[in-house]
């Protein structure tokens, strides 16, 4: 590994990393950064040296980052933010104007509440952006260190030191499988059981469904395993497959595969999530509005899926102060 003396590395550079990167080309860059093309090149050519690697190389007429420069390039840009962050005069922020990326981390469903966010963030802060990063086993660390501005996750999940939380919403479950699969003319536990399940491997160890089956002495036929949940629908929609998840998970795009929800026969608790942040940002005003419009669009997506059989009513959430 080429080793970095941070202390005797010129951090401007980054700036010049995050710019060449987006531009791929040097005019281009230095433009944007109200350089010279000449000192753009000579940042270029520090850069090479101090990291080790050629960053941008030429193939035909363009340039290309190398694949040690495309792995860099998010981790870049999100330090840029956080230090913009840091450096930001609390009182400065301004929904109308600002121009600030926030970051969102959780598992693939989280992108239900998506479209609802975004429509509420377009009329309030028409230049912010948003960024779903993937859930993962160092997710909460990054919020706690600052990397990410929120997290969407299991309330019950492990805490790391330097979070605040907040309860979002609970999700009931329901099994879905398409309009017309053989099994939703008789539901019952022994038809669950008797056909296989798409299953969604996560970090969270064993599946709440197959603990609370085998307490109830039921089992579930092995399907296929993905990696993402959103994966699932398409493979609903043309097999006997059927699959056991939060309601909210699949409410969205269930009746554009012709999918229902069917009843869980197995009886369990509702997924209580929870939205973490880092606690040194807790009263930072820009993170404290992302979190209540957050809050807020969470509301009123996942309203949208509750089951109106069951009429369960959310917990009351705390307001964000």
């Amino acid at each position: 590994m080429h080793a970095i003396d941070v202390s005797a590395t010129d951090l401007n550079l980054l700036v010049v990393l995050d710019v060449l990167l987006q531009e791929r080309n040097v005019t281009r860059a230095a433009k944007r950064l109200h350089r010279t093309q000449s000192a753009t090149s000579h940042a270029l050519g520090r850069l090479r040296e101090q990291l080790g690697d050629p960053i941008l190389v030429r193939v035909g007429g363009e340039m290309r980052p190398t694949p040690k420069a495309e792995r860099l390039a998010g981790e870049v840009s999100r330090i840029l933010r956080t230090i913009s962050r840091v450096l930001a005069h609390e009182g400065a922020f301004d929904p109308l104007t600002t121009d600030r990326v926030f970051t969102l981390a959780g598992p693939d469903f989280v992108a239900a509440t998506l479209p609802v966010l975004l429509a509420r963030m377009s009329k309030a802060t028409p230049a912010a952006g948003v960024e779903l990063v993937p859930a993962g086993a160092g997710m909460l660390r990054d919020v706690a260190d600052g990397r990410v501005d929120v997290a969407i996750a299991p309330t019950s999940v492990a805490k790391v030191d330097g979070l605040r939380s907040a309860h979002l919403v609970s999700l009931d479950w329901a099994v879905y499988a398409r309009a017309d699969h053989p099994a939703a003319q008789s539901w019952d536990a022994k038809a669950w059981s008797a056909y296989p399940h798409v299953r969604v491997r996560t970090s969270g160890g064993e599946s709440p469904v197959d603990v609370a089956a085998r307490a109830q002495k039921l089992s579930r036929r092995t399907g296929p395993y993905l990696p993402h949940f959103l994966l699932a629908p398409p493979l609903l929609a043309r097999t006997d497959l059927l699959m056991t998840v939060p309601r909210a998970v699949l409410a969205d795009v269930a009746p554009r595969f012709g999918l229902v929800a069917l009843p869980c026969p197995v009886k369990l608790a509702p997924i209580e999530l929870s939205m973490f942040w880092s606690a040194q940002l807790d009263r930072d005003p820009a993170v404290t509005w992302f979190r209540q419009t957050l809050s807020e669009a969470a509301d009123e997506a996942f309203a949208r899926s509750e089951p109106l059989a069951t009429g369960r009513r959310r917990k009351e959430r705390r307001r964000i102060e």
